[in-house]
């Protein structure tokens, strides 16, 4: 047993390495090891177990075909390069193999070489692989092959495996669709950012938890068949060409976390009588880019259980693989900030997020928005709401981005929303609104850009005085008692909250980390 982790080595390994014929177990990852791995390891012939991940290796594939016993092979994140030498395939104890951040671009011998493999886990992901993809084995769990450029269809050979869990093919140029075939016992499926055109004929698929088709050119209706898909958490199919209604029947999907139809050709309303939306678990809902339009009752967001309190953390299904190997699927997620993109690498549901940015809603915007407790970033922009900005806005305490800008909303800014402490963006500019913008810090240390375009506005940030010419103030819309409506919300709001409280009480709070962090992430956390 020799482990040599996380050391500051510099050096090529010496050939002496292979003189050491009773090892069993060889770690040296996290080190700056450089040049070829030395040939010599060839003799090693007990050797279960060897990672050489995180170092500075060159030249081609190690030689490592004697090694009969070699259960777990670990090359990522080094400077190999070529081809993945046939003989691999044939080690016979060899369960897991990850050959990710390499310079790695094809494979010796024809697809089928992989066939009689014993692999359970293989990672690909992040080298220069294209054309064909090889053959699986039955006993393939864990395919991750993202960050290539293999091209053509998703083989049929991808239906092998008789308990494949985990495919993550996301990043390629892989056209057409995917097979029908895949396996009943897959939970993650990952294709973005690929050259797809259609979703198969039919889900069956009912252990599915995570679909992300996201960044395609997938065309015509999300298929209703995913109905029967009722463990699914998560479904992403923004950036596409889909050209659908909205999916009321998907609330028939009692774990839905993450809904994403953003960028898409969504048309008509997304309110029904006849089918309420009830998303007990729902926590992110973005439906922003699309062609949505109608009004939201002022009940609309009433049954969106999981959003009245903080929650659970989110961090996708977890695989392990043996005893130690840790496998976890992060889903990522775009957010407009004041007109910005910004892409999420890790998705986390301790807070809610809502965008309905750039569609063609109207009306006035829902009471009940007051009562998403957990809700984080709401973004309305670009729709065609009306009437006075809800006051019951100023209850959500955990708000950080709000951005209410190019409606029609009228009225004052209800001065509540001041004390909202956590709230660092904010952008209300080209409305109606008339009065003094509130003068609580969050409000004058924005851009006075977060507020043009409403001619009646004064205040700071705007360079506007509310002085009339006598130097009196203007007057101030008095301040409404809350309707009954608003009350009924709220007390029902305070009995759910105190029940889910209860119900989740002791589990851990979570986090969005983001690739690039928004500004406001940064103040809060």
């Amino acid at each position: 047993y020799l482990d040599l982790s996380y050391n500051n080595f510099s050096s090529s390994i010496p050939s002496e390495f292979g003189r050491l014929t009773n090892l069993e177990f060889l770690d040296l990852h996290q080190n700056g090891f450089t040049g070829e791995f030395p040939s010599s390891v060839s003799n090693l012939t007990g050797l279960t177990y060897l990672d050489l991940s995180n170092n500075k290796f060159t030249s081609s594939f190690p030689h490592v075909y004697n090694l009969a016993k070699l259960s777990s092979l670990e090359l990522s994140n080094n400077r190999f390069e070529g081809k993945v030498p046939e003989w691999i395939w044939n080690l016979p104890s060899l369960t897991l193999m990850s050959l990710a951040n390499n310079s790695l671009d094809s494979f010796e011998g024809s697809p089928e070489a992989p066939l009689n493999s014993s692999l359970v886990y293989l990672s690909l992901s992040s080298n220069a692989f294209q054309g064909f993809f090889p053959m699986l084995p039955q006993s393939m769990r864990y395919i991750v092959a993202a960050d290539n450029n293999f091209t053509g269809e998703i083989p049929l050979s991808m239906c092998n495996p008789r308990n494949l869990l985990y495919v993550d093919l996301s990043n390629n140029s892989f056209s057409d669709s995917f097979p029908r075939c895949l396996s009943e016992s897959l939970i993650v499926l990952n294709l973005r950012h690929n050259n797809l055109r259609r979703f198969p004929d039919k889900f069956s698929n009912s252990s599915l938890k995570m679909l992300d088709v996201g960044h395609n050119q997938i065309r015509g209706k999300l298929p209703r068949s995913l109905v029967n898909c009722k463990s699914l958490e998560f479904l992403n199919v923004e950036s596409n060409r889909i050209n659908d209604t909205f999916p009321f029947w998907m609330t028939a999907l009692p774990n839905m976390l993450l809904i994403i139809l953003r960028s898409n050709r969504f048309n008509g309303p997304i309110y029904s009588p006849q089918h309420p939306l009830s998303f007990p678990e729902l926590r992110l809902f973005d439906i922003s880019h699309n062609k949505f339009d109608g009004s939201l009752p002022p009940n609309y967001f009433m049954n969106w259980s999981a959003a009245l309190v903080r929650g659970r953390e989110y961090k996708g299904p977890s695989f392990y693989i043996g005893d130690s190997y840790p496998l976890r699927f992060h889903p990522s997620i775009v957010m407009n900030v004041k007109g910005m993109t910004m892409e999420l690498e890790k998705v986390f549901t301790d807070y809610a997020f809502v965008d309905f940015s750039r569609n063609r809603l109207g009306g006035q915007i829902p009471e009940s928005i007051g009562l998403l407790k957990s809700l984080i970033a709401l973004n309305l922009s670009n729709n065609d709401f009306t009437g006075q900005i809800p006051s019951s806005l100023a209850t959500l305490n955990e708000l950080q981005s709000l951005d209410l800008s190019r409606n029609q909303l009228s009225g004052n800014i209800p001065q509540e929303l001041s004390a909202l402490s956590f709230l660092a963006d904010i952008n209300m500019s080209h409305n109606n609104l008339t009065g003094q913008i509130p003068q609580g810090t969050q409000f004058v240390s924005q851009d006075d850009t977060s507020f043009e375009g409403n001619i009646n506005l004064c205040g700071l940030p705007l360079h506007k005085s509310c002085l009339e010419k006598n130097g009196a103030p203007s007057p101030q819309t008095r301040q409404l008692k809350p309707s009954k409506q608003e009350y009924m919300l709220n007390s029902k709001a305070a009995m759910m909250g105190y029940g889910l409280t209860l119900i989740m009480f002791g589990l851990g709070i979570g986090y969005v980390i983001a690739a690039y962090r928004p500004t406001w992430f940064l103040k809060f956390f």
